[in-house]
């Protein structure tokens, strides 16, 4: 990559935002944010590995994990520059750190474990990619934060909200496989085929965080499962668990924070007893 910092190797770009990637708020919608996120760490692997580097007709680099903290809201007109960071590797994966930046704000960080796969099958990091890794940082990624929620992936019978989505061929990538980006969107689904049922008044929710575990990527075109539960309520957000699976399997699983946020401050507010007795309907 092209820098060196104390953290690792550094790459720095910049991307701009598409009118379409805005939501009803008219900010950067969150899906639309997290690819951000993925255009620039494939940059980054494109620039250190070669212009064949999203290509999977060998090993090819997919996330196992990502975490992704929506800092501010972004929006339509002014690009945003980005830094991805090597935080550390071994030899079945490697982390790296994506931020975001708008208008000199902070506006979102990603956590991204990569592993190698062939054939949807997850292989140790091909020895170049290894050494490439390992010569700029020499040390191993950060373990990641537990994921109590994964015990949910074999529960989804008893998730209070199912939906049923019909996969569609603009959820594959170019590698033919069902693509990260889907994914995520199919956990904003799951989301908001929850959300649908709760009347929130005259405040607004926004996330906060998203943490994705990701099982497979095999793509198909029977119906996606999708569901979703309250699995905790504090005092001004609430977490979602949600997930997807097909017939292949459990996709992915996730956490998302919901935070209850006042519209004319834009600021967090106590969740109401009104809200908190339909999210408590919900529970997992």
């Amino acid at each position: 990559m092209n820098e060196q910092s104390p953290s690792g190797a550094v790459f720095r770009g910049t991307l701009t935002p598409r009118y379409t990637d805005q939501d009803t708020w008219r900010h950067v919608n969150n899906s639309r944010a997290y690819q951000l996120h993925i255009e620039a760490r494939m940059q980054a692997l494109v620039h250190r590995l070669g212009p064949d580097a999203w290509f999977s007709d060998a090993e090819r680099l997919r996330p196992l994990r990502a975490i992704t903290q929506f800092r501010e809201m972004s929006f339509y007109g002014s690009d945003i520059g980005f830094v991805v960071t090597v935080v550390g590797v071994h030899r079945d994966c490697v982390q790296l750190r994506t931020e975001l930046h708008q208008n000199d704000q902070l506006v979102g960080i990603q956590d991204v474990w990569l592993g190698a796969f062939v054939n949807h099958e997850r292989v140790a990091l091909p020895e170049h990619v290894f050494n490439s890794f390992r010569a700029d940082v020499d040390a191993e990624p950060a373990a990641m934060p537990d994921d109590d929620y994964s015990r949910y992936a074999d529960d989804f019978p008893h998730f209070p909200v199912h939906r049923e989505l019909t996969p569609r061929y603009a959820d594959m990538d170019a590698d033919s496989q069902r693509s990260e980006a889907a994914l995520a969107r199919y956990m904003e689904q799951a989301r908001f085929g929850t959300l649908q049922s709760v009347d929130i008044g005259n405040l607004g929710l926004l996330i906060a965080a998203m943490d994705i575990t990701y099982l497979h990527f095999r793509p198909g075109s029977t119906p996606v499962e999708l569901v979703t539960g309250v699995s905790h309520i504090g005092n001004t957000s609430f977490r979602l668990t949600g997930g997807a699976q097909s017939r292949d399997g459990v996709h992915a699983i996730a956490n998302s924070v919901m935070v209850v946020v006042d519209l004319e401050t834009n600021r967090p507010t106590p969740i109401t007893d009104n809200i908190r007795s339909q999210l408590e309907k919900l529970h997992l």
